[in-house]
Parts: structure tokens; C-alpha cells; sequence
């Protein structure tokens, strides 16, 4: 008995240490918000700055998270509020529109039933779509088109996004969105390349995919996806439905100044490309169970194979439905999501189960710049090695009567040159095609802040101390040497 209650104090004490652990990275995470910089000089203060300073500066009204360590969800967190005038807290049952990280839902969902049989990555899609005709062009005429081109992207077809309806719009049908007839608010959709020639991103095809569904599972998107996905996953707060029930919980769209959206949001009927509603917390679930799938794990809805396709890049970096991004040899899934009022992205790694999501229901142009400083904090208190990298310098003082020395113009024939070095106050400025500061380091070694890793180096073809070469080294190698002249 003694034993006993030993190993249950030691497991308690065990338990608290995590949560503390954990209370202590969350808060550091949260304090350690700065601006995003590809070059950092050692010896200089970087300023930074906590959540919700960081909120005010870019007016974001609201943000929940979500975050996954070792394949589990470690933690959710919301800040700020569901609308910047009422002043209602969000929290983690807040549904956020999540925009284009619909097309990745989507695509799990498509990929289960291409395994079950029900569909084909490879089957030309006219086989499929039989209540829309399907604008057949010199791009498309006697082409393959397949599921697999629509959802990564190489299909060839036009409109890049969807604008949304207001509360006073009405609401077009899906073959109205297809045929870009009114109500519909974007242009019809149809081929302006030919299939695989190149990555062209595209709602107008993820809103075709949703179609083939239409006509060949069921005309109810909303209900399919929760049948074959969202429940299976028990993604119990997410929806494709664009008509949220009353008593939902949810953050309402903002504009760049921070005001509410007249009618709270605006409806996203393409739903494939755009329409999904939902929670940190269930867009972590959906990362664990890929990477759960990814691992073969009993009880996914994907087998390892259909996981591995549906996550293997076609053209640009981009899956099906994913975006593939690899960080210091570490390979992430993800996708982000912007729609009037909302900005969103997720992340999650392919070995070593780690994740994060980020929504808010900031505009676009307040959202994505607050959501990289978000991204780097989490890169650096929870050690996701080369997410976030920028280059390091350690600069060296170079005397004002030392200047002088490198002034003049350089020339080169081999290419043809005309490297001009001069003095601006007590620092030396390079130009080629611009004015650009060098940068000292020592021994007559300087950078450019364009090129902080290639070495601009001074030195004297005589070894006489007079400095009259100018050369530029690149990984060891040099790309171009002058002659001052």
C-alpha cells in the first residue's frame, strides 16, 4: 500500500512539473513576439514584445491557438475577442471561418474515397460531372484532367480566390459560381492553361471538385463531410455550412481598421475552396490524425499509402490539397487561409509530431505579418530547429580615417563591371545598381545586407598594403573580382 501511494505522489508531482514546465514555454512563448528579420547583428537589442502589444500594433482583434508536441495536443489558447466593440472573450470553442484551409480538409476527405473506390485520382473528370457542362477550350480539348490535378493545383484553371457574399447578397448556386452567372460575384470558371504545364492556384477547381460531389456522392457538401470526416475525426465545432445556428459561438470578421463586418461575416457558398468554420483545437485534431496516418496508426481513416500520395508534391511544393515546406531537413504540411475578416495557418510536422494552428479574425493585411512574429515565437521557445533562421552577424568598428582607403570605382571585363565604393559620413556604400551600406566584419571583410552571406572582400594584388581589388565570394567560390582603377 505504501508502494502504491508512493508512485501515485511521484506521478502527481511528476504531472505538476510538466504543467509547470509547460505554464513557463506559454508564457515566454507569449512575451517573445518581434519583428521578423532575415539578418541580426549580435551585439544589437532586438525589441520584444508580448501578445497582446503585438495585437493592438496590428489591430487584430482576436487569436486562438492551438499547439502539438510529440503527435498530442499540448495546449489551446485564446486572446482578445470575438468582437472589438462588445468586447465578448473569445475561447477555444470559438469558431473562426479558416478560409483556404478548407482545400486540405477537402482533400482528406477526397482522398478517403478515392481509397474506399468511390472516386479516382485519375479518372478525367468529365466522366464525372454530369449537371454542368464543362467549358471545353483549346487548353482542354482531348486532355487528360483528373481529381488529382484539381487539387494540386495543375489543372489550368482560372480564379484564384472568392470574394465572398455579404449578409444583404443573395446567394448563388454552385453551377451560377461555375458559369460566373449573377448572382455570382467572380467570372466563369474555365481552362487558361493546359492540365500539369504549370502550378496555378485556383478555388475556381477546388470548387469544381466540390461539384463532382455534387454529382456523383451527394448534393449536401456539408452533411457528406461530416459523415466521412469531420465526425470520424471529431471535429464536433467545425462546419461547412454557411448559415451558423444561433446559438454558435463565433468571432465575427473584422476590416483593416478593426471594425466589425456589417452582418458579422460573409458567406463562402464555394465551400471546397473557402467555407470551413472551426476551432484551433479541431484543426489540431486533423493535423495528429495525419500524422497519426502518416505512422500507419489503427483507426485512421487513411492507410499510410493514401497518406504518403496524398502528400507527395506535384509541381511548386504543393500536394493535395497541402503545401509541403521543408525547414532544416524537416519536412511540415500546411496550408494558411485568408477571407474578408479572417487569417489563419496551420503547420504540422511529417516525423516529429509537432504543430501548431493560428486563427484569427483579423483582415488579411493586419493578420499575416501578427502571424509570422507568432510563428517565429513558437519556432524559438520550443526549439523548432531552422523554422525560423535568420542569419547572424557580429560586426567589427572600422576606423572614420580607415575609409578612404577603400573609396574609388572597381571595374571588371569578365563580366563587364562597375563596382563604385564610397564614403557616407562613417560608413562606405556600394553601388551597382543602387547605393547599398557595407557592413564591416574585419580584415577588410565586409557585407551586404541584400547578400549577407557572400563575402565582399577588400585586398591589395600587390601585397603593397594599397587596397585595389574588390571580389565577391559566394559558398567558396568567387563571383566576380574588380580592379580599381
Amino acid at each position: 500500500m505504501k508502494l502504491k501511494n508512493n508512485i501515485i505522489l511521484g506521478y502527481l508531482a511528476l504531472s505538476s512539473c510538466l504543467i509547470f514546465g509547460q505554464k513557463l514555454k506559454i508564457k515566454a512563448f507569449e512575451n517573445n513576439l518581434t519583428q521578423p528579420r532575415d539578418l541580426i547583428f549580435e551585439d544589437s537589442l532586438v525589441a520584444k514584445y508580448s501578445i497582446y502589444e503585438r495585437m493592438k500594433y496590428y489591430k487584430i482583434p482576436s487569436v486562438s491557438m492551438a499547439l502539438i508536441e510529440n503527435g498530442k495536443m499540448a495546449w489551446v489558447k485564446s486572446y482578445g475577442f470575438t468582437d472589438a466593440e462588445s468586447k465578448i472573450k473569445t475561447d477555444e470553442n470559438t469558431m473562426y471561418q479558416v478560409a483556404s484551409i478548407s482545400k486540405s480538409v477537402n482533400a482528406l476527405g477526397i482522398t478517403k474515397l478515392v481509397q474506399q473506390g468511390e472516386l479516382s485520382f485519375e479518372t478525367d473528370i468529365r466522366k464525372y460531372l454530369k449537371t454542368w457542362r464543362f467549358p471545353e477550350n483549346e487548353f482542354s480539348k482531348n486532355k487528360l484532367i483528373t481529381l488529382k490535378n484539381l487539387l494540386s493545383h495543375t489543372a489550368g484553371f482560372n480564379v484564384r480566390g472568392f470574394i465572398g457574399y455579404s449578409y444583404k447578397d443573395k446567394i448563388p448556386t454552385i453551377n451560377q459560381i461555375l458559369d460566373g452567372d449573377f448572382p455570382a460575384n467572380n467570372e466563369a470558371i474555365k481552362p487558361i492553361l493546359s492540365p500539369g504545364e504549370k502550378f496555378e492556384y485556383s478555388g475556381g477547381g477546388s470548387t469544381i471538385v466540390r461539384k463532382i460531389l455534387d454529382d456523383c456522392i451527394s448534393n449536401n457538401y456539408d452533411s457528406l463531410m461530416q459523415a466521412i470526416l469531420l465526425n470520424p475525426l471529431q471535429m464536433t465545432k467545425s462546419t461547412f455550412n454557411q448559415n451558423l445556428l444561433s446559438n454558435t459561438k463565433f468571432a465575427f470578421g473584422h476590416d483593416q481598421n478593426m471594425k466589425p463586418l456589417k452582418g458579422k461575416y460573409y458567406s463562402y457558398p464555394e465551400q471546397a475552396a473557402g467555407g470551413l468554420w472551426s476551432t484551433a483545437r479541431d484543426i489540431a485534431k486533423f493535423i495528429i490524425h495525419i500524422q497519426n496516418s502518416l505512422l500507419g496508426s489503427k483507426g485512421s481513416i487513411l492507410t499510410k499509402e493514401s497518406t504518403n500520395e496524398m502528400l507527395t508534391p506535384v509541381l511548386n511544393d504543393y500536394a493535395l490539397g497541402f503545401g509541403i515546406l521543408e525547414k532544416d531537413g524537416e519536412k511540415y504540411f500546411w496550408h494558411e487561409g485568408q477571407s474578408f475578416g479572417y487569417t489563419s495557418v496551420y503547420y504540422g510536422s511529417f516525423s516529429t509530431g509537432k504543430g501548431v494552428v493560428i486563427l484569427t479574425n483579423a483582415f488579411p493585411d493586419n493578420g499575416q505579418p501578427f502571424i509570422k512574429e507568432l510563428l517565429n515565437s513558437i519556432a524559438i521557445t520550443y526549439n523548432w530547429n531552422g523554422f525560423y533562421n535568420p542569419i547572424k552577424k557580429k560586426l567589427a568598428i572600422l576606423p572614420k580615417s580607415s575609409l578612404n582607403q577603400y573609396v574609388g570605382e572597381y571595374f571588371s571585363e569578365d563580366p563587364p563591371m562597375k563596382i563604385t565604393i564610397t564614403q557616407n559620413g562613417n560608413d562606405l556604400e556600394l553601388t551597382a545598381r543602387r547605393p547599398e551600406k557595407l557592413f564591416y566584419t574585419g580584415q577588410n571583410n565586409f557585407f551586404l545586407s541584400s547578400s549577407p552571406n557572400d563575402s565582399c572582400i577588400f585586398s591589395s594584388s600587390n601585397n603593397n598594403g594599397k587596397i585595389d581589388t574588390f571580389e565577391v565570394i559566394k559558398d567558396g567560390k568567387t563571383l566576380f573580382k574588380t580592379i580599381k582603377k
